[in-house]
């Protein structure tokens, strides 16, 4: 029980097959007191059943984008648990014409929705997220990344600078954090089949190719990134800050 009697924030989910499914499940697992978030109506239903199946102790209506749902929301979470132990921010978003064709195919608007969703909001939940992570003694805040942040890959152009930038949040939250015995840190996987990434253009041919070329010899799955997550906020990386680690096989060290 790693996490036991930990409060644990996992933002993200919209269903089963969501990286932060997984990593809320075996947080629950570990002992935590799992709270789970969820935008608008429509995806209410899905995420107060995957709460009663992994047994969170609590759902939040949450848009990142609005400070009056994340002043609730905190304030909530400051009350009714007395802070906070850790945070995973697992919200990314960008318009399917920021991602086909090239980055020249961007638009002003659709590009800064893509940093704003992407990346702004890992900056914004923190700064309520850390003042209840200090009232505790410190805290553990993780983001997911793509290796489409360092390298040019198709069809991700918009996302890959969003992740480019997020990367950079983390290492900026990591220092900000450091004397309040925050740690900020980022998982990079490699590429799972969820939902969300199945709309990217030519995604099944990256999946499918993955194996080939990662050392593993085998794909990723949602349980492997969990593992990590649970180090990430457990006292055993009590050390490990402002770091991209990735969950790839290899894959973003291979030269052929």
């Amino acid at each position: 029980m790693l996490l036991k009697d930990k409060v644990a924030l996992v933002t993200g989910i919209t269903n089963d097959r969501s990286i932060a499914y997984y990593i809320a499940k075996q947080y629950s697992e570990q002992g935590a007191k799992v709270l789970l978030t969820y935008q608008g109506e429509r995806l209410k239903e899905g995420t107060e059943k995957i709460a009663q199946e992994i047994g969170a102790a609590g759902v939040y209506c949450c848009d990142a984008t609005k400070d009056d749902d994340l002043k609730n929301m905190f304030g909530d979470i400051n009350t009714n648990f007395g802070g906070l132990d850790i945070f995973v921010h697992a919200i990314a978003f960008a318009n399917k014409n920021e991602l086909g064709g090239g980055i020249t195919n961007s638009t002003a608007e659709g590009f800064k929705l893509a940093l704003e969703i992407s990346a702004f909001t890992l900056i914004n939940m923190s700064k309520y997220a850390m003042p209840l992570m200090e009232k505790r003694g410190g805290g553990s805040i993780m983001t997911l990344t793509y290796i489409g942040s360092i390298k040019a890959l198709p069809s991700y152009n918009a996302m890959g600078v969003a992740k480019a930038a997020l990367e950079s949040a983390v290492r900026y939250l990591a220092f900000e954090g450091g004397p309040k015995n925050i740690r900020v840190n980022s998982i990079s996987p490699g590429p799972i089949r969820t939902v969300a990434a199945r709309s990217i253009p030519g995604f099944l041919d990256m999946y499918n190719n993955f194996a080939e070329h990662s050392f593993m010899k085998k794909n990723v799955e949602g349980e492997d990134v969990a593992g990590t997550a649970v180090y990430l906020a457990s006292d055993l990386s009590k050390m490990v800050t402002g770091m991209v680690i990735f969950i790839d096989g290899g894959f973003h060290c291979n030269g052929f």
